[in-house]
C-alpha cells in the first residue's frame, strides 16, 4: 500500500487521516475469498469510512457507488481500500477485522505516531512496515507545494493539479462551496483513498492564497 505513504502537509494537517487495506494473498488464499471480503465490506461499512473506491467499476462512494453495488461486483481478487477521519472509528474497524478473523491481509497507513499509537492501545504488534523516506530528485518541476498537500492523497496521480486550480476559480467565482469542491477533486481516486474532509480544510487554508483575475 506504498500508494498511500506519500502524502504531504503538516503533521496537524494528516492527525485525521487513517487509511485501510485488506486483501487476500493471491495464489494462496484468494480462492473463495469474496464472501469473506464481503463481510469485511459490512464491517467497514457499518462503522462508516469517510472515503471507499470500487476498482472493479473505476468509482468511489463520493462519485456515487452505493455498496450494495460493490459487494456485487466484489471477486475473490477484490481488495479493501478505504480511508477514515476520526481515529475512534479507525480503532473500532480494526477491532471488529480482528474479532471476525477472517485471515485476510490487512495494512494501515497514516502518520507513523498516530499508527504506532493506535497498535500499541490495541496491542497489535505489526509484521513489517513502510515508510515514506521523501521526494527527491528534480524536485523543482513538482506542482506548487499547496496543491500537492491536495493531490498527493491520490497516491496513483489520478487527481490533477489542474483539478484543483479548477475548483479554486470555481469556489472563488461562488460556483461551488468548498464542500462541494473538495468531493469533486476526490472523484477520479478511483481507490477512494483521497480524503475529502482533509481536502476541504486544506481547501480553506489556501483559498486567501490565490486571486482570480476574471
Amino acid at each position: 500500500m506504498t500508494h498511500t505513504l506519500h502524502r504531504e502537509g503538516s503533521v496537524e494537517s494528516l492527525q485525521d487521516d487513517l487509511l485501510l487495506l485488506i486483501t487476500p494473498a493471491i495464489t494462496y488464499n484468494d480462492k473463495g475469498a469474496a464472501e469473506k471480503i464481503k463481510k469485511m465490506i459490512d464491517i467497514v461499512f457499518d462503522v462508516g469510512p469517510t472515503n471507499y473506491g470500487c476498482y472493479e467499476l473505476g468509482m468511489n462512494i463520493l462519485s456515487g457507488v452505493e455498496v450494495d453495488v460493490i459487494k456485487e461486483e466484489t471477486k475473490d481478487n477484490s481488495r479493501i481500500r478505504c480511508v477514515f477521519s476520526d481515529k475512534e472509528k479507525f480503532k473500532d474497524v480494526l477491532r471488529r477485522i480482528i474479532e471476525a478473523d477472517l485471515g485476510l491481509s490487512v495494512t494501515v497507513s497514516g502518520l507513523q505516531s498516530i499508527v504506532k499509537e493506535v497498535l500499541d492501545e490495541m496491542e497489535i504488534d505489526p509484521h513489517s512496515v513502510n515508510l515514506a523516506m521523501g521526494t527527491h530528485g528534480a524536485t523543482e518541476k513538482l506542482p506548487d507545494e499547496n496543491f500537492r498537500k491536495i493531490t498527493t492523497m491520490c497516491g496513483h496521480a489520478m487527481v490533477a493539479p489542474g483539478l484543483v486550480e479548477d475548483m479554486i476559480v470555481k469556489v472563488k467565482k461562488g460556483q461551488l462551496t468548498i464542500d462541494e469542491a473538495a468531493v469533486e477533486i476526490a472523484k477520479p481516486c478511483i481507490c477512494g483513498v483521497f480524503n475529502h474532509e482533509r481536502a476541504a480544510l486544506l481547501l480553506k487554508e489556501i483559498m486567501p492564497l490565490y486571486v482570480i483575475t476574471d
